[in-house]
């Protein structure tokens, strides 16, 4: 396996507005720098890029742009290459559009147009770095997230960031797998060319106290890696964190770092006892086309708050699908599945235990940002993301079975070969 790695900033100007908590959120400076980091690979002729940005998500057209232009400049295969968001709530607005309402107005086509400009540079570095190197994976748990729904047996709800006094007492469905790749360079006991770090949470611990640019825990967490393993790049992804909250969410900077050297110091000491790939080296590389089902009236009227049982711009527009795509990775025995907007967890796991690999980890709006995708269950209980998400009851279940599917199909094209 070859492998290489490069970064570029992309911190946006003074006053370019921030995504997450609304429109009138200008930024006004940079605690700590949110970046671009490309991740290169090949085995044999094969060639991917895995790119993962510091931004809320990234619509399907600028998705697709950054991607002709990434593939132009290093020669990769526009299927082979694949992006992600890490979703933090404190970078530029960048969408172009949303599914719920239309065309965006907050994001700005010239630090668009520099946005990709960053990431061919990044992903020119990482192609020009690569050299030999073994793979190691690892996965652990943390507990430093949490469900952020609380259901009551009558179908009443609470988002528990609005109510956090209930931290950490949801007993919804959680997540806490932190899966760890390392590519170590050849013939060395601990130096890595990149780590790759997967964990299941929004990287909401700093909140909109400050208009101050910052990649949350994930900034942390890549410093904390990348202190101990000289001259590495941590590519930080987001799993799937649709209901996936901090233990402290918008509890300020020092919970970000707390957060974010928990979760490193893990992940570095998961390295040291990681399982080397011998047997089974290969890239099974996947980019499908899938459309997803907008929500009808049908699925509005599940919903047990009548007053949210409205349906987004798009369904009164009367379209029926939102066509978009979902990513596949595999290095090894290990999947990386890119999803096209905010997965839950629930539906996740279906994916993650009924995968043919032997560990799948998700990429969060990877491929597009079509809104929240709840499994069907989630529409009759409420909550925040299914009330807000444009997507009908099924369309997760769809989701589920289109991955699953292709997972098949790679393995059915190249075997997976176990020790």
């Amino acid at each position: 396996m070859l492998c290489g790695a490069g970064r570029r900033v992309i911190n946006p100007e003074i006053g370019h507005k921030l995504a997450g908590y609304g429109p009138d959120y200008p930024n006004q400076g940079v605690h700590d720098d949110i970046v671009v980091t490309a991740l290169f690979l090949q085995q044999g002729e094969r060639q991917a890029l895995v790119l993962s940005f510091d931004l809320i998500g990234l619509s399907g057209a600028l998705n697709l742009s950054i991607r002709q232009a990434v593939s132009k400049a290093t020669g990769v295969p526009l299927e082979h290459v694949h992006l992600t968001t890490t979703h933090v709530h404190s970078g530029p607005e960048v969408r172009t559009f949303f599914y719920e309402t239309g065309p965006a107005q907050r994001c700005r086509a010239d630090y668009n147009e520099r946005l990709i400009q960053w990431a061919c540079q990044g992903a020119v570095d990482a192609k020009a770095s690569a050299q030999e190197c073994d793979v190691f994976y690892n996965f652990t748990f943390e507990a430093v997230n949490m469900n952020r729904r609380y259901c009551f047996p009558d179908r009443r709800w609470l988002y528990i960031p609005n109510n956090k006094q209930l931290a950490g007492q949801s007993y919804e469905f959680v997540d806490r797998e932190l899966g760890v790749i390392g590519f170590r360079k050849k013939g060395t006991r601990n130096q890595y060319q990149a780590v790759l770090t997967n964990y299941p949470a929004h990287p909401l611990c700093v909140g909109n106290s400050a208009n101050l640019v910052s990649a949350d825990y994930q900034g942390a967490l890549r410093r904390t890696v990348e202190e101990t393993f000289t001259g590495s790049l941590c590519v930080t992804t987001t799993g799937p964190a649709g209901d996936m909250h901090p233990l402290m969410p918008e509890s300020g900077f020092a919970s970000a770092m707390t957060m974010g050297q928990t979760l490193g110091r893990s992940a570095i000491c998961r390295l040291y006892d990681a399982v080397k790939l011998q047997v089974d080296e290969e890239l099974r590389i996947a980019y499908e086309p899938l459309a997803l089902p907008v929500k009808d009236q049908a699925t509005a009227d599940l919903l047990p708050d009548v007053a949210m049982r409205t349906l987004p711009d798009a369904a009164i527009k009367g379209a029926k699908e939102i066509a978009t795509h979902v990513s596949l990775l595999g290095i090894g025995p290990v999947l990386l599945v890119g999803v096209p907007g905010e997965l839950l967890a629930e539906p996740a796991a279906m994916i993650k235990w009924s995968s043919p690999f032997l560990r799948t980890y998700i990429l969060f709006q990877a491929t597009d940002s079509v809104g929240y995708i709840p499994s069907r269950n989630q529409y009759m209980w409420g909550g925040y993301e299914p009330s807000s998400s444009p997507l009908a009851a099924g369309a997760a279940e769809k989701l589920v079975g289109a991955v699953l599917e292709s997972a098949h199909r790679l393995l059915a094209a190249q075997p997976l070969k176990l020790e």
